[in-house]
C-alpha cells in the first residue's frame, strides 16, 4: 500500500509540474518581454475620418490633433499595443495615406509601401513596431472594403466579426502581432 501511495504522490507531483509549466511551445507575453527589455509601448487606436476612411495612431498628441483639427472620431475597435522603438523579432508598421482622399492603409511590407508610394500614396512613416510572431488572439489582419479605397486592421476575433457581420469587407491577410 505504501508503494502505491508513493507512486500516486510522485505521479501527482510530476503531473502538477507538467500542468503548471505550460506547453513547451508557449509564446511569452510580448508586452512583458518588451517592457523587461526597456522598450516602451503605446496603445494603437483606430479613428474614422469624415470621408469614411480609417486612421490609426499610437501617439497621444497625434490622436488629439486628429480629433481636434481633422474631426476624426475614435472607434471602440479593440486593438493592442505597439512598440515605439525597433525590437528583435519586430517589424515597422507603416501608415500610408491615399493621395486623393482621407483614407489610410497600414502595411509591414517595405515592398508594398514602395509600390503604393509610386502610385500616389503618401508615406506617413512608422505607426509603431509589431511582432513577426506572437499570441494568436493578438494577430492583426488587414481588410479592405470591396470596390472602395478603404482599409482597416483588426485582431483575430474582431476580424471574424467584421467578415461575418459587415457586408463588403474582404480579408487582405495577416500584418503582424500586437501586444
Amino acid at each position: 500500500m505504501k508503494k502505491r501511495a508513493l507512486a500516486l504522490a510522485a505521479a501527482v507531483a510530476t503531473t502538477g509540474v507538467v500542468l503548471t509549466a505550460g506547453p513547451a511551445n508557449a509564446i511569452p507575453d510580448p508586452i512583458a518581454l518588451l517592457h523587461s527589455a526597456g522598450i516602451p509601448t503605446q496603445q494603437l487606436v483606430e479613428f474614422t475620418t469624415p470621408q469614411g476612411g480609417m486612421f490609426y495612431s499610437a501617439k497621444p498628441a497625434e490622436q488629439r490633433w486628429a480629433v481636434t483639427n481633422n474631426k476624426f472620431k475614435r472607434t471602440t475597435t479593440p486593438l493592442g499595443q505597439v512598440a515605439t522603438k525597433p525590437f528583435a523579432g519586430g517589424t515597422p508598421m507603416y501608415r500610408l495615406r491615399d493621395g486623393k482622399i482621407s483614407s489610410y492603409i497600414l502595411t509591414t511590407s517595405p515592398g508594398e509601401r514602395d509600390k503604393l508610394t509610386s502610385t500616389g500614396f503618401i508615406n506617413e512613416g512608422v505607426v509603431g513596431y509589431v511582432g513577426k510572431s506572437g499570441v494568436a488572439d493578438k494577430q492583426i489582419f488587414r481588410l479592405h472594403l470591396d470596390g472602395q479605397p478603404r482599409w482597416r486592421i483588426a485582431i483575430t476575433s474582431h476580424k471574424d466579426k467584421i467578415l461575418a457581420g459587415e457586408p463588403g469587407w474582404s480579408l487582405d491577410g495577416p500584418v503582424g502581432y500586437l501586444g
